[in-house]
């Protein structure tokens, strides 16, 4: 017997799915995207090579933000997050810039701005949450 997911998923807590968690999951797919669909080179995504890292910094993003939801001690959760961020950033410059990658630029400029566009609207998102938590 085959159920029907779709039919039996319950529609999302609106405690629980913040603004957010989704632009977290758009950066998600757009990252994806960008390192499965675009011209990103596979042994640069496997392992422990920065393709690997940036996948991980996104995920680990999400769960931060998971976390920092259903925390009481949001403030860390949420100072975690801030770090998680800027670490992706700085994996993106690096991507980018031809002198870090002996294959040149594995994220092309214009994907990398608005990754970084996506990054920087979450951040703020942040910025006012930890704001709220500390008035």
């Amino acid at each position: 017997m085959q159920r029907n997911f779709r039919s039996t998923a319950k529609p999302p807590d609106p405690k629980v799915d913040l603004l957010i968690f989704k632009k977290a999951r758009e950066m998600i797919a757009y990252g994806n995207d960008c390192l499965y669909n675009k011209q990103f080179p596979r042994k640069y995504r496997v392992g422990n090579a920065i393709g690997a890292q940036i996948e991980g910094a996104m995920y680990d993003i999400l769960d931060g933000l998971t976390e920092a939801a259903t925390k009481e001690h949001k403030k860390t959760a949420l100072t975690q997050v801030d770090h998680k961020i800027l670490y992706l950033r700085q994996l993106l410059i690096t991507a980018v810039d031809p002198k870090m990658n002996t294959a040149a630029v594995l994220i092309p400029l214009d994907s990398q701005r608005k990754w970084c566009e996506m990054l920087e609207e979450m951040g703020k998102i942040l910025g006012s949450w930890l704001k709220k938590l500390n008035s």
